[in-house]
């Protein structure tokens, strides 16, 4: 049964790159290179400056959630939010796997493993709080928008249905978190061979101090939203590189309901097929074509893919520093 757990998001990931081929064929091949050939590397460059910027961002409400005595700076976080993203877009780990490498290049850097996963923990949940802002905010100008779409009732129950699952998921950190994230914790401290830093009693004390302090939360949940009003922004940048005068408005409704459709697909390795697909839907919606909507989800790989092969290259070398030390 476990084998079959392991394999599963190769399966999953495999199904969706022949999702990502199936389209590319059906839209036609020759014009989708075109679509993307067509990009002026200047244009190409602001859409990976975007990112790279919203990236900056995302370490800073990291590390809001460490104190000075955590010792992680703003930078170690930067670093350890980049590989956080890079393993859990592009290795067969999962999201899961990736929040697991990210707390240990953090705690590698100098930060307690409880502190490391404590605001690990406190930072996936704060982002995610702010998803949901976001997506709401989407889905009403969406609504208007798009006022007959089959999306808008979907996507407002499952906004419902995470909400009420934060709700449970905060609750679970502040009360029965030891039992909640035992395995993630173990599995963390596992990798770095320190398992006394992973003893449960540590682990609580780090997530009640963490919350007790709701000011640094409050501060960091906002500045998490505004990092998705960026990745909009992002989204805007990237149209118009594609050639594709489309508003911020529109671009910040089809980012909500792309990450309200993503958010479902949590399981499949990069989300292959699924963004692609989605892309195509909601272009349709927004009067774009749908290979100019496919050349987009496109593009937007190719900048992850640009982000992260430098990143993971690194990551290893710092871990085979590592490894080579403990021999």
């Amino acid at each position: 049964m476990s084998q079959k757990i392991k394999i599963l998001p190769a399966v999953m990931a495999l199904a969706g790159v022949a999702v990502i081929t199936g389209l590319v064929i059906y839209l036609g091949a020759g014009q989708v290179l075109h679509t993307l050939t067509s990009v002026h590397p200047l244009g190409f460059g602001e859409y990976v400056l975007a990112q790279l910027v919203i990236v900056l961002g995302l370490g800073l409400c990291w590390r809001m959630l460490l104190r000075s005595r955590h010792r992680g700076s703003f930078w170690l976080c930067v670093w350890g939010r980049l590989v956080r993203d890079a393993t859990g877009e592009f290795l067969p780990f999962s999201q899961v796997g990736g929040f697991v490498l990210g707390a240990r290049v953090i705690s590698l850097g100098g930060v307690a493993m409880s502190d490391a996963v404590a605001s690990t923990l406190g930072d996936v949940t704060t982002e995610f709080l702010a998803q949901l802002t976001f997506v709401g905010i989407g889905l009403v100008f969406f609504a208007r928008k798009a006022p007959g779409s089959e999306l808008v009732v979907p996507v407002a129950i499952g906004l419902c249905v995470a909400l009420a699952s934060s709700v449970g998921l905060i609750l679970a950190q502040r009360g029965t978190g030891t039992k909640l994230f035992r395995g993630l914790a173990l599995k963390i401290a596992g990798t770095v061979g320190e398992g006394a830093a992973a003893n449960m009693d540590r682990l609580q004390a780090a997530l009640d101090t963490m919350y007790a302090e709701r000011d640094r939360l409050a501060l960091c949940a906002s500045f998490h939203l505004f990092c998705w009003f960026g990745t909009a922004t992002a989204s805007f940048v990237g149209f118009h590189a594609l050639g594709v005068p489309l508003s911020w408005l529109d671009a910040m409704c089809i980012e909500a309901i792309l990450h309200a459709i993503m958010a479902l697909a949590f399981f499949i390795p990069g989300r292959a097929g699924v963004q692609e697909a989605a892309y195509t839907v909601l272009g349709g919606i927004f009067g774009i074509p749908p290979e100019l909507a496919l050349s987009l989800s496109l593009l937007r790989r190719a900048r992850d893919f640009v982000i992260a092969v430098p990143v993971l290259l690194a990551w290893q070398g710092v871990e085979a520093k590592k490894l080579k030390a403990a021999l």
